[in-house]
């Protein structure tokens, strides 16, 4: 069966108008042309669709029952029309995201399928930052979002927790250590790879050496965490870092992993509040959030 689109808007066309003439007028064309429509669609269903009198054209019964499915064929291809146009008409949105973390702790790989799905208008650059420099290049317009660890309380910032994580010591094999010494003074005689001031583990740094933190061997400070884990390896000193992170790149027992104390944090989300109400990055702000929210795999 060979039924042709210009048939069926043909027959929903005189149906609508119940004369050749006026549905030939909305079709730009002539009652011939229209009438040959008609004619073809009958022959190739082999059904009469409409009785023709000198008053017009009226449906038959086989035409009345064709009447509905016609339509929904018509509602279909103008929903594909409107579709097309919609993605046709919406611009380009080049934006960059600050990572503080491997994608792949991040739930990136999930993120981006659903964007590709959703916001493929989205050409996404992904840039690997620590969190205080994510915040400064957020605020600064260099990036559009990021991640961040810790608590940031900034009017500028819209801000939303996604997760809390673990914070776990590592330390050098050199020390045969199976736990932290337990008295601050002892955990201040130990040498440590501090996090940068601006890092949110630096705030851990009192709860694990105690309110004199500061007269602790601080040997050398970090900016990020792999460089925390590079100089902990090299036997520097006790450092700091996310705990499923730590174990990824502990390998075969390269450095120790303590248990206690027990630190955690939040992962958040962050974009510049004023951003917020850019539509493509409250897009994507909020497909992420969303991703988190649902149970990881």
């Amino acid at each position: 069966m060979n039924i042709k689109l210009d048939q069926l808007k043909s027959f929903l066309l005189v149906a609508e108008e119940s004369n050749l003439t006026r549905a030939a007028a909305r079709r730009h064309s002539t009652p011939s042309a229209v009438s040959e429509h008609i004619r073809n669609l009958e022959a190739e269903l082999g059904l009469a669709l409409f009785e023709r009198s000198k008053q017009g054209m009226a449906l038959t019964g086989a035409g009345e029952r064709l009447l509905i499915p016609v339509s929904r064929v018509f509602s279909s291809v103008e929903g594909v029309r409107n579709t097309a146009l919609s993605i046709l008409e919406t611009p380009k949105a080049d934006l960059s995201i600050g990572l503080n973390s491997p994608p792949e702790y991040l739930r990136m790989d999930r993120i981006l399928k659903q964007k590709a799905a959703d916001l493929p208008y989205v050409n996404l650059e992904m840039r690997t930052r620590s969190s205080p420099l994510v915040v400064e290049e957020v605020l600064s317009g260099k990036l559009d979002l990021g991640y961040v660890f810790g608590e940031w309380d900034d009017p500028r910032l819209h801000i939303v927790p996604l997760s809390p994580i673990k914070v776990s010591v590592i330390g050098p094999n050199d020390y045969s250590l199976d736990s932290l010494p337990e008295s601050f003074e002892d955990r201040q005689q130990l040498p440590w790879v501090w996090p940068n001031p601006q890092c949110p583990f630096a705030s851990f740094m009192k709860e694990i050496l105690g309110p004199e933190s500061q007269a602790s061997d601080a040997v050398i400070t970090s900016d990020d965490e792999y460089s925390t884990v590079v100089m902990v390896k090299t036997g520097l000193g006790f450092g700091l870092v996310e705990h499923n992170y730590g174990v990824d790149l502990r390998g075969n027992d390269a450095f120790r992993m303590f248990d206690e104390p027990h630190l955690s944090t939040n992962v958040s989300l962050i974009c510049g509040s004023e951003a917020y109400r850019n539509g493509s990055v409250t897009a994507l702000f909020d497909l992420i959030v969303q991703q988190w929210q649902c149970p990881s795999d």
